[in-house]
């Protein structure tokens, strides 16, 4: 364990063997339900740092935050095999953390991926094995998804490049993503580019994840689009959720959130303006909306 000043770095092993790694802020707080972030496909525990330093500190509530990295992220050890980077390990490995941090019970927040996985673990809940999760935040993700921005995403997932700086990098992600955030600031765009990128010891810039990671995705895609997760969603009934939507996003169509509206009976939406697929959930409606669904729970 390493105390970073306003969070702990600490590790854990999943069923398989993998040292996974995962940020705890506010760890001493227990008078309040904890928040569990689990990232997106390509991105790790970092995307959640203003977030969780947020919801730690604000307003003296000082709640407790944890943020993982799923294997083959970020801090996480990779998989030697590249076929485990599926949904149902990610789903082991959560349980995994969830037994070794001994938590009862938390409130889980997926950004697209990781929305995913949540859905899944809260459709676990039956009598012998009753939910984790006391709420679920979905960002940006439903149980339909766009095959527009699936086709968009296995573009660029595991392509391998270098990049030379982290001034390469961050106009690198400006270009790329500059219709994701329409309205960030210099800074903002190096604080993204460094929550996407690693310097590797020649000082060179790779993304910051298992390459390996593109050829399961390319491998399982037509799966995924088929795939139908409405009866998934439907098993997550009983727990309270709110859904952002970016209004441009390519991922979760706005019909499909209506229909989860339509359906789900504890269901709060909030469509983030300016923003595609994801909102980085800093924006101040997301943090209001984010503010009072959970403390409702």
């Amino acid at each position: 364990m390493t105390d970073k000043g306003h969070f702990l770095e600490k590790y854990y092993h999943s069923h398989d063997g993998l040292k996974l790694y995962y940020r705890d802020y506010n760890a001493g707080s227990s008078h309040k339900t904890p928040l569990l972030c689990l990232h997106g496909l390509t991105r790790n525990s970092k995307d959640f740092d203003r977030f969780a330093t947020h919801f730690s500190a604000a307003q003296g509530v000082n709640r407790r935050v944890i943020s993982l990295d799923i294997r083959g992220r970020g801090q996480s050890e990779y998989d030697p095999d590249y076929k485990n980077y599926q949904i149902p390990t990610y789903v082991q490995d959560v349980l995994a953390f969830l037994a070794h941090e001994k938590l009862n019970q938390v409130t889980a927040v997926g950004t697209s991926m990781g929305g995913l996985i949540s859905m899944a673990i809260g459709a676990m809940n039956s009598d012998i094995f009753p939910s984790i999760f006391n709420g679920i935040i979905l960002n940006d993700i439903g149980p339909e998804i766009d095959p527009r921005g699936l086709e968009r995403i296995s573009g660029f997932v595991g392509n391998g490049h270098v990049l030379q700086n982290w001034q390469q990098a961050i106009s690198g992600m400006k270009a790329l993503n500059g219709w994701l955030f329409p309205d960030y600031s210099d800074a903002e765009w190096d604080m993204f580019a460094r929550n996407t990128f690693r310097e590797q010891d020649d000082g060179t810039i790779v993304a910051d994840y298992d390459p390996a990671i593109g050829k399961a995705m390319k491998e399982s895609a037509e799966g995924t689009i088929a795939l139908d997760l409405w009866p998934l969603f439907a098993a997550i009934s009983p727990i309270p959720v709110l859904t952002l939507r970016g209004e441009n996003s390519d991922i979760l169509s706005s019909d499909t959130l209506l229909k989860m509206a339509r359906s789900h009976p504890k269901f709060t939406a909030l469509t983030v303006p300016n923003r595609a697929h994801t909102p980085d959930l800093f924006e101040a409606i997301s943090l209001k909306t984010i503010d009072k669904f959970i403390n409702s729970l």
